[in-house]
Parts: structure tokens; sequence; C-alpha cells
């Protein structure tokens, strides 16, 4: 069964940002699991209508894409400017 992270973003944040970090966060996975590793195994969603993400953590790579994500979101925003909840 998934465990998923739901990231909860204002609604003042665009998406842009939002997805180029998750973007950046995908490739240094790469880098670190390989490509292969990180398409077959990796699984994230992010909403078209308001500013979440949703990361599958319930193995090594969408772990290390959550951690990643994370620190990003936080030097991008701010700690206190999102929020984080494991499902």
């Amino acid at each position: 069964m998934p465990v998923v992270c739901r990231f909860k973003f204002p609604e003042n944040i665009g998406k842009d940002i939002i997805e180029s970090q998750l973007a950046l966060a995908i490739v240094a996975a790469e880098c670190n699991f390989g490509q292969p590793r990180v398409r077959i195994s990796a699984a994230y969603c992010v909403s078209k209508k308001t500013p979440q993400v949703a990361i599958d953590v319930s193995n090594e790579v969408g772990e290390h894409i959550a951690r990643i994500f994370t620190g990003l979101m936080i030097r991008q925003l701010g700690e206190d400017k999102f929020t984080v909840e494991k499902l």
C-alpha cells in the first residue's frame, strides 16, 4: 500500500515554482539512483486546481525525491510557507 506525502502551499505560490523545484528533485534522484530506476519507482502528482503535490514515499526513490523537494521548497519559500503530511 502506498504511503504518500502531501505538500500544501498557499494560493499565491505559483505552480511554476512548485513544478520547477519538483523537477530538480527528480533530476537529483536520477543522479543518485539512475534514470531507469527513478522512472520505474517514482510516483507523484501535481494538482491542477490547488497548489498541492503528492509524492509516493513507499520506496527509497520516492522518499529521496520528497526529502530533496522539501529542502528545495524550504530554501525557496521558507519553512513556514507550506505544510507536509504523511498519509
